[in-house]
């Protein structure tokens, strides 16, 4: 097993510091998890999920929705650097 520095562990708290992402099914189980580990590191998160109170309630089987909602948040973060 690897152990991190110092150094090493404070990089990895703030490697995501100024990036947007996505997260599909992100109000979850690993989705939710995923939202965690970035918001941990840094990340701006937003949620997508049919079930969310946290996020934007999309079925990102449907086109036409996920490019709404692209745009929506793309003007909400500033940009959206990470999908998940």
């Amino acid at each position: 097993m690897a152990f991190l520095n110092s150094k090493q562990w404070q990089h990895s708290m703030d490697r995501f510091n100024g990036k947007n992402a996505i997260v599909t099914g992100g109000a979850a189980g690993i989705g939710a998890k995923v939202v965690e580990r970035l918001r941990s590191e840094g990340a701006e998160v937003m949620i997508w999920d049919l079930n969310t109170d946290d996020g934007l309630k999309i079925d990102i089987t449907d086109p036409e929705a996920v490019e709404n909602a692209a745009k929506q948040t793309a003007n909400k973060l500033g940009g959206i650097d990470i999908l998940v």
